[in-house]
């Protein structure tokens, strides 16, 4: 190697090393940030309106059932009371918020539902009374779009089509925010695809945000910019969609690769499957440094098993606590 190609390659290093300790304190930054309980999470997940006219954020929250998504989604939208922390949507306090800002605002939980005897129709005028910008023309067309009937009970619908019904309904006021709470659950492949594209259509338009949780990664991963995954309460990783598909994977090992890991870029790990799988956010890093060893790539379902798994591990009780509250009955 000529002197003049060493010193490139030094300085190519130098820069990818200077990117990556960029790269980590920012993410243990926001791990600080976001370190909190679940009524505290709601600090990293402020909605607001790009009222400049560009396209708003959207995100989507993680994790697996009693995570504490739909809990947050509540605290946000100023349906239950925070025990500590604070939170933002629109500007306003979600603990306070106006009916001002409730107008701008479209949501659908996955627990909420409409009165069984409601038929679509009264539904829609119900709606008009709460929301004075709600269009019925757009709502009837978008119901009759998807199959959807207005003169059918609430109580004669099936899951998928009372799923695809909240989300219509939610979006007929064209909310600056729209919040939704697995908008995908229970549809078939053709109706989920329909209502992704509905939900693209509906980003395209400036300034509106989108917050999404769902278990379909794969759904979801092209309508949202920002991740959030959510485990007992907290918020365990925030990160872009875009570095998550560049940056992240997971390196499955075997004991003795394990054992001789550089962890300086690992954020959990876990054995499962016979093996041990370490998710990295640098993995340009271990192709570079680990070669042979085998590297699944940003995948978000196998981040949420590793960082969930492991979630699980730091939280299970060793044999020494077990043995002491033993002792602490058989005393009491």
């Amino acid at each position: 190697m000529t002197r003049r190609s060493w010193n490139s390659s030094r300085c190519c290093s130098t820069r990818r090393t200077a990117r990556r300790r960029i790269r980590k304190e920012r993410r243990d930054e926001r791990r600080r940030d976001h370190a909190g309980p679940c009524d505290e999470t709601i600090r990293g997940l402020h909605a607001r309106r790009d009222d400049a006219g560009a396209e708003g954020p959207h995100h989507r929250a993680g994790g697996r059932n009693g995570s504490g998504k739909t809990t947050t989604f509540r605290i946000i939208l100023g349906l239950a009371e925070p025990d500590t922390g604070s939170g933002t949507l629109l500007g306003a306090d979600v603990t306070r918020l106006p009916n001002a800002v409730k107008r701008r605002v479209g949501s659908a939980l996955a627990e909420s539902s409409f009165d069984a005897v409601f038929t679509g129709g009264d539904i829609i005028k119900q709606q008009a009374v709460f929301y004075p910008a709600f269009d019925a023309t757009l709502c009837r067309g978008l119901l009759e779009r998807f199959g959807l009937p207005t003169d059918k009970p609430m109580g004669d619908f099936s899951t998928g089509m009372a799923a695809k019904f909240r989300t219509i309904v939610a979006m007929a006021h064209r909310p600056a925010v729209l919040i939704l709470d697995e908008p995908t659950a229970g549809l078939d492949v053709v109706a989920r695809g329909e209502l992704l594209d509905l939900l693209r259509a509906y980003m395209e338009t400036p300034g509106h945000s989108i917050l999404i949780s769902s278990h379909n990664a794969k759904d979801i991963e092209s309508l949202c910019d920002d991740f959030y995954l959510i485990d007992r309460g907290r918020i365990r990783l925030h990160e872009t969609i875009d570095r998550l598909r560049d940056d992240y994977a997971t390196l499955i090992l075997t004991d003795a690769q394990a054992a001789s890991l550089d962890r300086s870029h690992i954020l959990a790990n876990v054995r499962m499957h016979g093996a041990v799988h370490a998710l990295t956010d640098e993995r340009r890093y271990y192709e570079e440094n680990m070669p042979g060893v085998q590297i699944a790539r940003g995948d978000i379902d196998g981040l949420i098993a590793v960082m969930t798994m492991a979630g699980e591990s730091e939280h299970a009780p060793t044999a020494q606590k077990i043995d002491e509250a033993t002792r602490e009955r058989s005393l009491s």
